[in-house]
């Protein structure tokens, strides 16, 4: 299983989730693992002044996306690049405290939207009102993981929106 600090338990993840677990208290320590407790993902930040920017690289090393967040927005925001892919830009659409909204923009099939409770992990991706995918921490018992599942979705754009997200909301609470 995990070789790491409390090692969460993958056999409850559902076919087709991940395991998104932040090593470190910023976006650079995420990593990514599938069923199989293989990691399949890392994230790797980069210096970049001003606003941020973060690779998202397999198990071989090879970069599969790049999220980018400019440093002034009136609504958070970042950019998804995925090679062979059409740019996608998320940014918050509402500021209720609780019941939060993101948007992914440009995506291949539709635009996605983010809904339910992002601070905790517990959110829907949604393309015309049907459930693409899924954040949860239910399958998972530690607090620094959270499972995404991507059922008619890129798991890789999933999976960026996600930590992107994750990434914004710890900045802000610091």
């Amino acid at each position: 299983m995990f070789h790491h600090q409390s090692a969460p338990d993958v056999t409850d993840l559902p076919t087709g989730a991940y395991l998104v677990r932040r090593k470190l208290s910023s976006i650079e320590g995420f990593l990514v693992y599938d069923a199989s407790d293989t990691m399949v993902y890392h994230f790797k930040g980069h210096l970049a002044f001003p606003g941020a920017r973060w690779s998202m690289l397999d198990a071989g090393g090879t970069e599969v996306a790049t999220l980018a967040r400019p440093a002034m927005h009136v609504h958070p925001t970042f950019t998804v690049d995925r090679p062979g892919r059409s740019e996608v830009t998320i940014r918050k659409a509402g500021f209720a405290p609780l019941a939060q909204s993101w948007r992914i923009e440009g995506a291949e099939d539709g635009d996605i939207d983010l809904h339910g409770d992002l601070l905790n992990h517990e959110f829907t991706f949604e393309r015309a009102g049907r459930t693409v995918g899924t954040t949860t921490r239910r399958w998972i018992s530690v607090t620094d993981a959270y499972a995404v599942q991507a059922t008619a979705m890129d798991p890789v754009l999933a999976i960026a929106a996600a930590v992107g997200v994750d990434g914004v909301m710890t900045e802000h609470d610091r």
